[in-house]
């Protein structure tokens, strides 16, 4: 069957834009671009995106990225990033992420949740983010937490202390803290104990201990036990030297010193003479 006037028109609107989108680039870039993508390629993507939008990028970047871009990120994400995002926020992620890892970004965080971050942190502090956390465990940990909700820790608590606190803790006790504790009591205790103090009270007791000591105290409890003990005259030389045994320490020792009963021998049955 022959197709419709209508689909007619549109394929034929699609094939002039592609040619306008060619000759806006001049003759040396718009070659190189159609020869390592294809006409298809091209008339496929400059049906879903404006031909406006694509001619300004395409300015803006050389046209290795523009290929590379086109073949790392699949064309549906691809569209939706150019979609969801400024053209500056785009070129800066573009220049400033290694053509791989804007590929894992691009798949694995939706690009609306991605120009959010621009849009409300700025480009260069995102980029930042992705960069200092590294970006496996920035995906790791944006998994776990909604976008908006990252983003209400960074207004609490802002951007230096919620790296610092999230660089040094790992993925799997990130994820501990958020599953038990969800976000809320985060901003409280960093502002209380500072972020350095916070991460010393961690690694002390590691993450299933104080998890537990915030379970059996409860967060106001815990701030005030810690209010009191900062404010006692301690001093360090008074801890005994000796490390002492913990209580199931000392049962499976008071355990290993009891001497085994022995077995009784069973005895054997007289037998009746006839």
């Amino acid at each position: 069957m022959y197709p419709k006037l209508g689909q007619m028109k549109e394929v034929l609107v699609t094939i002039q834009s592609v040619y306008q989108y060619l000759e806006k680039l001049g003759p040396k870039k718009s070659f190189q671009i159609l020869k390592n993508l294809g006409y298809e390629k091209l008339l496929s993507l400059t049906g879903k995106v404006p031909k406006e939008r694509l001619i300004v990028l395409t300015q803006k970047l050389s046209e290795d990225t523009v290929v590379e871009l086109v073949k790392q990120i699949p064309e549906k994400i691809l569209v939706e990033m150019i979609r969801e995002n400024d053209d500056d926020d785009l070129v800066y992620f573009i220049h400033s992420l290694p053509m791989e890892d804007l590929a894992l970004v691009s798949r694995s965080i939706p690009p609306h949740d991605v120009g959010l971050l621009a849009k409300t942190l700025g480009k260069e502090t995102s980029v930042e983010i992705l960069k200092t956390l590294g970006i496996e465990k920035s995906i790791a940990l944006l998994k776990e937490i909604p976008m908006k909700d990252f983003l209400w820790l960074v207004d609490e608590i802002q951007v230096g202390p919620v790296i610092q606190l999230v660089s040094e803790l790992s993925v799997a006790d990130c994820k501990k803290w958020i599953k038990q504790r969800g976000l809320a009591e985060l901003p409280i205790l960093v502002k209380f104990f500072g972020v350095s103090n916070a991460l010393k009270i961690f690694k002390k007791l590691g993450m299933n201990q104080a998890l537990e000591m915030m379970h059996l105290l409860g967060t106001r409890e815990m701030l005030e036990l810690s209010l009191i003990l900062s404010g006692m005259q301690l001093d360090e030389k008074n801890i005994p030297a000796l490390v002492l045994l913990k209580p199931d320490d000392l049962s499976s020792k008071k355990k290993s010193k009891q001497t085994p009963k022995k077995k009784q021998v069973p005895k054997k049955k007289k037998t009746s003479k006839r």
